[in-house]
């Protein structure tokens, strides 16, 4: 069954070193890692642990419980099964006394703490359990961006490969999703996202976080412009990462970094001549201090 497009782009980029170019080229395949491989502590995050006082989120979960008894929503499908319980109970009808005594119950869970540690333990390791088979391949919208040269592709001694978006290849880059950088902390750093998150079905609170340690990062971020696609790995698959096969047909173009070494370059062009249908290019810097992109015959 063919994916459901998700974007409008024609095609992306990806920054590599020229040995991993190589190795992608001789194999056709393309590395798809667990997050725990990534060099940047910024990125996703490997526990879930952002800082926050655990008598702080059980307040906010106190309130949170709270608003959901004084002003219970129509829709309840989403919430944890014993706090919709209680919310599909209240909405019943119950005694002006018994909405009394389960507030006051919240007002004594928050001076005990009884709420959160095993709740909070029981998401760390469903994380802890997840990251290792969570895969990411990560993408970005040009081969112009200077910092990604430096950083992602040997600085300029590397190579970018652009990946076309081909429906009816129904290539995985169809579904990428652009990362965001806001510039506000996302609610899950806070103890009401905390509270909120609690107060979920466990999958689809996983969800949740994993959309926002996947598609959001810092603002000092924001050059990169980058796109993600996600997967997980799949039996018997093993591991922190998986090589997923690229058709040669995806492979738009090739460029070549500025500072390429002669053997690598030679070695690129000689994988390339496997894929008659990509376009290479040689990158150069000229003295406005911008990219030139020049035709190269395989």
């Amino acid at each position: 069954m063919r994916s459901v497009r998700t974007n409008n782009r024609e095609s992306f980029f990806k920054y590599m070193s020229a040995p991993t170019a190589a190795v992608v080229l001789e194999r056709c395949t393309l590395r798809w890692s667990s997050p725990l491989l990534f060099n940047d502590p910024f990125d996703v995050p490997r526990e879930l642990s952002f800082g926050l006082r655990p008598e702080d989120i059980v307040r906010a979960l106190a309130r949170r419980i709270s608003n959901l008894i004084e002003q219970p929503p129509e829709d309840t499908s989403r919430l944890e099964p014993k706090v919709r319980l209680i919310v599909e109970t209240v909405k019943k009808g119950i005694t002006a006394d018994l909405k009394a005594q389960l507030l006051a119950g919240l007002s004594d869970s928050v001076e005990t703490l009884r709420p959160t540690g095993q709740s909070m333990e029981e998401f760390r390791q469903m994380w802890r359990d997840l990251l290792p088979q969570f895969r990411i391949l990560c993408l970005t919208e040009s081969p112009s961006h200077t910092a990604m040269w430096y950083h992602y592709a040997d600085q300029y001694r590397g190579v970018v490969l652009e990946l076309r978006c081909d429906d009816e290849l129904d290539s995985a880059w169809r579904i990428a999703k652009p990362v965001t950088y806001p510039t506000s902390k996302p609610a899950v750093y806070t103890a009401e996202g905390w509270a909120e998150i609690l107060t979920t079905i466990k999958n689809l609170a996983i969800e949740e976080l994993l959309v926002v340690a996947t598609y959001t990062k810092a603002p000092d971020w924001s050059y990169e412009k980058e796109w993600r696609i996600t997967s997980f790995s799949r039996p018997p698959e093993s591991g922190l990462f998986t090589d997923y096969r690229l058709n040669p047909q995806e492979l738009a173009g090739i460029y070549l970094g500025p500072n390429i070494s002669t053997p690598d370059r030679e070695r690129i062009l000689a994988l390339a001549a496997r894929y008659p249908a990509v376009a290479i290019r040689q990158v150069s810097i000229g003295m406005t201090r911008e990219f030139h992109f020049s035709s190269v015959d395989g």
